[in-house]
């Protein structure tokens, strides 16, 4: 990790410990975070122009809480803090007629996870079955903080070559092409799906549906003077 990531995480740290903005109170007071070797568990930093956003993960809950600092002459000057929603975004396509090994000799791509019609799984509280359908899906970033617009676009970077293959899978009865969204946001502070026009014409060109999932969950905001 870059070594301004690293000053910018102690700079959040020291903000945690000793709050000086309303808002890492009113946001942080009210969950308890996520631990390693005692101190908060830093899950990423996301650099936005000259602003370093650490974020943090709430015990039992999907989203991250954001604590935003900036280099200065002087030091780091805290910004604020907010929530941000855990977005994951992938490309799926499933079939009940072509296995994953298919899709892939396909697509030219690679799965970041799959499984193939008739293979044997088993379900907690049932006994053994076959998969009657394949799923291939490719989710590059995963959960890793990120705002769902910036991963969207992400994805369809890595898949544009590929899109023309994609199509054709699309456009026969084997296959059901779609972008999936899981967006959990803190219920006290959600954000929008914003898709900029060329991405829309992105996802056409893909032949993808688009099927978002929004969840909301978390305690309510600690209340500040």
């Amino acid at each position: 990790m870059p070594v301004p990531h690293l000053a910018a995480e102690q700079a959040a740290l020291a903000e945690l410990r000793s709050p000086t903005c309303a808002t890492t109170t009113q946001f942080f007071a009210a969950h308890v975070l996520e631990h390693t070797d005692g101190e908060p568990r830093v899950h990423g930093v996301l650099l936005d122009g000259d602003m370093h956003q650490v974020h943090f993960r709430p015990q039992d809950e999907d989203y991250f809480l954001v604590v935003m600092v900036r280099a200065t002459p002087d030091g780091w000057e805290i910004l604020g803090a907010r929530a941000s929603a855990r977005a994951r975004v992938a490309l799926s396509i499933v079939s009940e007629t072509l296995g994953a090994d298919d899709i892939t000799r396909a697509t030219g791509l690679e799965p970041t996870d799959a499984w193939s019609v008739g293979e044997a799984w088993t379900r907690p509280g049932f006994g053994p079955s076959r998969r009657t359908f394949t799923r291939w899906t490719l989710c590059p970033e995963g959960d890793h903080p990120g705002e769902f617009e910036d991963k969207l676009t992400r994805l369809l970077d890595l898949t544009q070559e590929a899109a023309p293959r994609i199509r054709v899978l699309a456009d026969t009865d084997s296959c059901d092409v779609s972008v999936t969204v899981g967006y959990r946001g803190y219920t006290e502070q959600m954000w929008g799906v914003p898709i900029e026009r060329g991405d829309l014409s992105r996802l056409a060109a893909l032949g993808a549906g688009l099927d978002i999932d929004l969840y909301a969950g978390g305690p309510v905001l600690a209340e500040v003077p």
